[in-house]
């Protein structure tokens, strides 16, 4: 048995349900004891991030439904959460009947300031409580709930994650403007996608263009809160075959893919033929190869008799290749290590096909 990961309820029952099963936790992603931070004054904070943000120099737009979900619940762990979401919506900035976004000028210094992602505090989630404790946890959005900087099953775990989170993604934009239409808001304007993400000078303390902001929110203006709780009402309400009615056929191929993933991410079986992909070595810790191959988040560490072995698997049958490096280098490689090469993309399947293309495009 594996412990389960701790999605979000409304997440975590849509996803079971395309799966099938249980999905497996990310046990080295330690949220509450950053994995991704410098443990010594010794370490380059290169390549690690700040203490006072982890991963969370980022801030998501919450889907209507999800920013109800805050709202209406009374969990205590929410208490800052929520009482966040309120100012955003107060101050009526970069909050739309689709989103309760962070506003423009996030979006502008995230896309156009180089490496920001973990390492920039003055971009620090405005949910993050001064502890750091995520203060939407519970009800956070797929962008913040699919992401690890460290997966346990290396790249097999990350192409699952990417899946997920690009599955959930579409849903979000497609049931966020679901419940617009279902609730009567200012459908036309909402179709003006710059209006949500360019910058608005009362980001800046000028004045809110009060015209526009009526014209978006229709008969719901003064009535904020209660249009999200009405959103969350509505989504909860609907089974996953509901939703992928709503969302289409984009999200019914981007299902299919997720739950192909999954057997795989559940899978210990070793391919017949492998071949070595390209990985880079970075240094040497205690007389082994410091190594990054899918993420350089995410280094393994390999001694240097298995680095001199690898280029044994060339494509001939696996346990060929096995028994030549027993051979001629002395050297025992049992199979369970080469599922872990396999699964850190250090070694491929030669029968290998690209299943995310769709990720390009979807």
């Amino acid at each position: 048995m594996f412990a389960e990961a701790a999605l979000p309820p409304l997440y975590g029952s849509w996803l079971r349900a395309v799966t099938g099963g249980p999905i497996p936790a990310e046990t080295k992603a330690t949220c509450n004891h950053c994995a991704m931070l410098p443990q010594s004054d010794a370490q380059s904070a290169n390549g690690f991030f700040h203490p006072s943000t982890k991963c969370c120099a980022y801030q998501p737009h919450l889907p209507n439904f999800l920013a109800g979900r805050i709202l209406s619940d009374d969990d205590p762990s929410l208490a800052a959460g929520r009482r966040e979401l309120e100012q955003r919506i107060s101050k009526k900035i970069g909050v739309t009947p689709v989103w309760a976004g962070p506003g423009g000028i996030f979006g502008l210094l995230y896309r156009n300031v180089p490496s920001v992602f973990g390492r920039a505090p003055e971009l620090r989630c405005h949910f993050l409580s001064p502890a750091g404790d995520c203060g939407i946890w519970k009800h956070r959005p797929g962008v913040c709930a699919t992401w690890f900087c460290k997966h346990v099953r290396g790249d097999t775990s990350f192409q699952f994650w990417r899946l997920a989170a690009k599955l959930m993604q579409h849903v979000e934009q497609d049931l966020v403007l679901w419940c617009a239409a279902e609730l009567k808001t200012g459908l036309t304007e909402l179709l003006d996608g710059d209006s949500a993400t360019s910058p608005h000078v009362s980001e800046l303390g000028g004045e809110i263009d009060v015209e526009h902001y009526q014209r978006v929110w229709g008969t719901w203006a003064g009535r904020e809160p209660n249009f999200y709780r009405a959103c969350a009402r509505l989504v909860d309400s609907l089974s996953w075959e509901q939703v992928q009615t709503i969302c289409g056929p984009r999200v019914r191929i981007l299902a299919d893919l997720l739950r192909d993933a999954y057997t795989h991410l559940l899978s210990d079986a070793i391919p017949e033929r492998l071949r070595v992909k390209q990985f880079q070595i970075t240094g040497i810790e205690a007389g082994n190869y410091r190594v990054l191959a899918y993420s350089s988040l995410d280094p393994l560490s390999m001694p240097e008799a298995l680095a001199g072995a690898l280029h044994y698997f060339d494509g001939r049958p696996t346990e060929e290749a096995l028994a030549t490096i027993l051979d001629e280098q002395h050297l025992r490689i049992d199979p369970a290590l080469v599922r872990r090469m396999v699964d850190f993309g250090i070694l491929e399947d030669c029968n290998h096909q690209q299943l995310l293309p769709i990720l390009k495009t979807a």
